[in-house]
């Protein structure tokens, strides 16, 4: 590791009371018995890290959103993606007593997609298809779960033939609706068994552990097609029924009463944040990544692939704020800088929003916990699209506990750089107004194929203190 200063930038703060040329004006009572002046140090150093691409063969796929479809790019390789889901029951039917079996038509599934939440061929044809799985999803589930064994593969619950592309729609559907949903008819037998079992055990609905013995959930696959892989938002499952009633209806213009059918719908099943989703992701690196990665660039992948193991120069900073009176100095700030670009494509594949770092000895601990980035062991850099970079601005903390012992030991220096998907809150201040954010959620990034070259060789490293002299 080399590094090279780039600035080194001192205010100087002048703190010792001033003396007036009319010492006739002037009182010495309760004038300082010390006078001096505090120094602030901002030192901007460019580092080239120790950095490494590591392909990472197991991760976290779950997640509120799931991913559908195949693609290939040259750029970025081959994915595959399908998903399994519990579901979340409707506690009870709002279905009037009137409603028997005999009236019960069909049951749907609707796949939610948000409109641009795909990559690749909005147009390209491809088919789904959907299982009910037969026992229950483990655990431990991670992207290489094989869902064997757990679904009858010659016996769908419902296939679909679609495209992504909404321009067949009317022009008001096309300009407001905000998600291209994909209806899937299901046998009516589901929809029979479904409302029985409504109304013969209503107690397994009350609870989702309960329901999840009951139905274990489901597995959707693509079946056909190549070329778009889509994030679906929401997956939820609807009963439809008819009934009659008697309404005047103008029969050359007369008022006529007369019998007429009608059709209502209900939603029974959705997938949940409070149930388990979980993605099967198969990805394999073009060719001209690994390329890349043999040549020494330091390259970042989503869903999976690639993340990056650095080594941040701690004894370097330790060494700089040593070289001062240590003593009489306050760390004032931490931040580093890593510059990024995308690598140029044909399907509009960019980089991943934000940037997780990690001490290396802690990844598993970190999204198996459910963790968050708490500014000392782990940090989270937004992408700045105008600079070109991700910041991680508030590393203090961690800078502060190595002074405190006064040494550093490797795992403090060895960590994992990779996207992920942040969930931001913010709070508006009643009183001042200021605006606060948090993170109350950190998981891999898997809602997009992303891809990102990082210049690791032209990492900015900003370090602040104060010191006071007297």
């Amino acid at each position: 590791m080399h590094s090279f200063p780039l600035a080194c930038g001192a205010l100087l703060l002048a703190c010792a009371a001033a003396t007036s040329c009319n010492e006739d004006e002037t009182s010495s009572i309760g004038s300082s018995l010390t006078q001096g002046e505090v120094t602030i140090i901002v030192d901007s150093i460019a580092f080239d890290l120790d950095s490494r691409p590591v392909y990472r063969q197991r991760y976290d796929t779950r997640s509120t959103t799931t991913l559908l479809g195949r693609l290939d790019v040259p750029e970025y390789g081959s994915l595959s993606c399908s998903f399994v889901s519990q579901l979340l029951p409707a506690a009870a039917l709002s279905i009037p007593d009137s409603i028997t079996e005999s009236h019960v038509d069909s049951m749907r599934m609707v796949i939610q997609v948000p409109r641009g939440s795909l990559t690749g061929d909005s147009l390209a044809p491809q088919q789904l298809r959907v299982f009910r799985l037969n026992r229950q999803l483990p655990s431990d589930i991670s992207n290489q779960f094989d869902p064997t064994g757990y679904y009858d593969p010659s016996a769908p619950i419902g296939t679909r033939s679609y495209t992504l592309s909404a321009i067949a729609e009317k022009d008001s559907l096309f300009t407001n609706s905000t998600a291209i949903p994909i209806s899937i008819t299901l046998p009516r037998d589901e929809a029979v068994a479904t409302y029985r079992a409504y109304h013969e055990r209503p107690e397994v609905f009350q609870w989702p552990a309960e329901f999840a013995k009951f139905m274990p959930g489901i597995y959707v696959e693509q079946n056909f097609g190549r070329g778009c892989v889509a994030n679906i938002s929401k997956s939820f499952f609807l009963l439809y029924w008819h009934y009659r009633v008697q309404r005047n209806v103008m029969i050359d213009s007369v008022s006529t009463p007369t019998v007429v059918l009608m059709k209502d719908s209900v939603a029974v099943f959705t997938t949940a944040p409070e149930v388990l989703s979980s993605n099967n992701i198969s990805y394999t690196p073009s060719q001209l990544l690994e390329s890349r990665v043999a040549a020494g660039e330091t390259i970042l992948t989503t869903p999976g692939g690639y993340e990056t193991h650095i080594t941040f120069p701690a004894q370097a900073i330790l060494n700089r704020y040593h070289e001062q009176d240590f003593n009489m100095a306050v760390i004032n700030g931490l931040s580093m800088s890593l510059p990024a670009t995308t690598i140029s494509n044909d399907y509009n594949i960019g980089v991943a929003p934000y940037l997780l770092m990690v001490k290396t000895s802690e990844i598993d601990d970190f999204f198996a916990n459910g963790r968050i980035p708490d500014e000392k062991t782990s940090f989270y850099a937004t992408y700045n699209s105008l600079k070109g970079a991700y910041e991680f601005k508030n590393m203090r903390q961690y800078l502060l506990d190595i002074v405190a012992k006064d040494k550093v030991d490797k795992t403090d220096t060895e960590f994992t750089l990779m996207p992920v998907y942040l969930t931001i809150e913010s709070e508006k201040s009643q009183y001042t107004g200021a605006i606060t954010t948090y993170v109350t959620a950190c998981t891999p990034y898997i809602y997009a194929p992303t891809m990102t070259r990082l210049a690791t060789d032209r990492a900015m490293i900003c370090f602040t203190f104060s010191q006071q002299t007297y």
